[in-house]
């Protein structure tokens, strides 16, 4: 390697084709990750299984990715290795340069993100499925025995309390049909169909109501763990009744912190710490007035990689201060993003206290009455990307005979709406990924057109619509659902209509 240093490859940029970079970023959003690099790394470890030269011509016209966060630091020598030591194994008179390396990559990459797009195809998109394929097939391990695919959420107090739950059918009894006077029932964990509501309503409708009476009885026949957003006024911290039944502990955020620690194991590797970073800075750009710009972003992350690659306990006040000394070495001015972090830390929104198995292990009603919005955003943002983070690395939830599976966690949030239409990433990763982790989530908003516009079909990933009255014209997703238009504008209040064997009924639930 007379010819090339691990200097070079660190600040050397590398691309593969622009049709594979496309593919990379599509399996990175299927699989809910934050880093391209992730998705490249195990593109080119996937192509290095095979024996093979990848060979073929290439356009190369895919987006540069640095050599030291596409390899990471650590692991950067163990990659030039590898991908050498097999080039040397078809080609024993290969130059090893810079230039070979180059090519080796974008080729690697190109072989290997098609091999993947076939393993995930032949998963059926499912995550947990496609881990296993790669795990035990692709390495050809043993059927039984063996390592688990799945990394056990666990931390320094423990594992999370809800992995041993047992699976049963979860019942949940909503009313009487207005039209046969039958109870109206729905089995929250069936089989084939999504253990997500929705609750939509104006004020005064039933929706509040009707979504507290859920979430009481899937506590009572559960243990699950219920925590709840109240993005609104801050009423639910009233509900007395409700808080004794979930035993939960009610926060006032700014007044109480959330005492989560939201970058729990960021320092275990280069690429937790990148996830960490990404995550943060996705949701604290979405918290300012103006729209960050690129050259701001890369300074985030630049200016926050030393913190949460060393830290443990990473607060607000940690970050504020890294991106203020990144600033200051750098004598660079400050702009929308120091301004926006002051006025973030004027008061202490979350505080490291328990890991997320602790935390999530427990029910929880957080308001946000006396918040920002910028404050009551970024903690939401925050809460739900720690939540993500969380249940990506926590074994399924058991399964009984009939395929009920096991209901650990719900999350609700009610007034929804601001967090329908932000786009945010943590949302749509909880909905759609995580219920085979035994992930319940309900959403309580005004009405249907809070969904239009949400940048995500939040619907189609919904088990049971709950609509009760409201002026809104139902949106296209809905519609679909009841199969045509239908208008909520004349349903008395504690009227609700949802769906049962695939026709519009209406359920009177008080």
């Amino acid at each position: 390697m007379s010819a090339i240093t691990l200097e070079q490859v660190l600040l050397a940029g590398f691309q593969t084709s622009a049709e594979a970079d496309r593919r990379t970023e599509q399996l990175r959003s299927g699989l809910g990750l934050s880093a391209k690099n992730r998705i490249a790394r195990l593109a080119i470890g996937r192509s290095l299984s095979e024996a093979t030269y990848p060979t073929g011509s290439l356009d190369g016209a895919g987006k540069s990715i640095k050599g030291d966060v596409l390899f990471g630091l650590d692991e950067l020598p163990l990659w030039v290795g590898l991908l050498f030591t097999h080039l040397k194994k078809t080609d024993p008179r290969a130059e090893l340069t810079l230039s070979t390396l180059h090519d080796l990559v974008k080729r690697h990459w190109n072989r290997g993100i098609s091999l993947l797009m076939e393993d995930w195809d032949e998963a059926g998109e499912d995550y947990n499925r496609f881990v296993d394929i790669l795990v035990r097939r692709r390495a050809n391990l043993p059927d039984s025995g063996g390592v688990s695919p799945v990394v056990t959420a666990t931390s320094e107090d423990g594992v999370w309390e809800a992995v041993g739950r047992d699976p049963v059918p979860v019942l949940l009894d909503l009313g009487r049909e207005v039209d046969s006077d039958e109870p109206f029932r729905w089995t929250v964990n069936g089989v084939g169909y999504s253990p997500h509501v929705a609750v939509m309503g104006q004020v005064g409708s039933g929706k509040t109501r009707t979504m507290l009476e859920m979430l009481m009885q899937v506590r009572k026949q559960t243990g699950a763990s219920v925590i709840v957003l109240d993005l609104g006024k801050g009423d639910l911290a009233n509900q007395h009744d409700f808080i004794k039944t979930i035993g939960a502990r009610v926060l006032h955020v700014p007044e109480e912190p959330i005492p989560l620690d939201m970058f729990h194991g960021s320092d275990e590797s280069d690429l937790t710490a990148s996830d960490a970073i990404m995550g943060f800075r996705d949701s604290f750009a979405k918290v300012m007035q103006s729209k960050a710009g690129a050259v701001q972003l890369e300074t985030m992350k630049d200016a926050l990689r030393p913190l949460f690659s060393r830290r443990k306990n990473i607060s607000l006040g940690d970050i504020s201060q890294a991106l203020r000394d990144f600033y200051d070495d750098r004598k660079l001015k400050t702009d929308s993003v120091i301004s926006t972090i002051s006025d973030l830390t004027e008061r202490i929104i979350f505080q490291p206290g328990m890991s997320p198995s602790r935390f999530f292990s427990q029910s929880w009603i957080i308001t946000f009455a006396n918040a920002h919005d910028t404050q009551k955003n970024l903690a939401a943002y925050l809460l739900l990307d720690t939540l993500n983070t969380f249940l990506k690395r926590t074994p399924e939830a058991p399964q009984d005979a009939q395929g009920h599976r096991a209901i650990r966690a719900v999350l609700a949030v009610d007034e929804a709406r601001h967090l329908l239409v932000s786009r945010h990433k943590a949302l749509s990763d909880n909905i759609r990924l995580h219920r085979a982790k035994g992930l319940m989530v309900t959403l309580a908003s005004q009405s249907p057109d809070d969904y239009d516009g949400a940048g995500d079909d939040y619907l189609e990933n919904i088990g049971l619509p709950v609509c009760f009255k409201t002026n809104a014209v139902s949106n296209q997703v809905l519609q679909n659902m009841f199969r045509g238009k239908v208008s909520f504008a004349a349903l008395p209040i504690g009227v609700f209509m949802t769906m049962k064997s695939s026709k519009p009924i209406k359920v009177k639930a008080f």
